[in-house]
């Protein structure tokens, strides 16, 4: 059986979240209290809005590795829009790379 941290424990590394996401699923109440945890934790490192458009994309990198594609896509789809709104095109054509690539490997083009 997977051990994951306790609600008392500080840090919440990517991978332990990536793990409880896999196992447990988004819809378990201890991963949901891990994902606001992790979420609380990496928003205290948001200095400016660039920052906040990378935090997103962490998040849609994690859901994506858990196995949550969807979830993932429209986390990246909401930093699209941030990069987009902060003018930041270099960081929105990467979204927009990222996305494609993700949707490329992950579609079950049959059409």
């Amino acid at each position: 059986m997977e051990n994951f941290p306790s609600p008392e424990q500080s840090e919440v590394s990517d991978q332990e979240l990536i793990d409880a996401l896999k196992f447990k699923g988004v819809e378990n109440p201890e991963v949901h209290q891990l994902l606001q945890r992790w979420t609380e934790q990496g928003e205290k490192q948001v200095i400016n809005p660039k920052d906040a458009v990378k935090f997103n994309q962490r998040r849609a990198r994690i859901y994506i590795k858990a196995g949550y594609v969807r979830e993932g896509l429209e986390v990246l789809e909401s930093a699209r829009v941030q990069a987009w709104n902060e003018q930041r095109k270099e960081l929105y054509n990467q979204i927009m790379a990222e996305m494609d690539e993700i949707e490329d490997k992950y579609s079950n083009s049959g059409s």
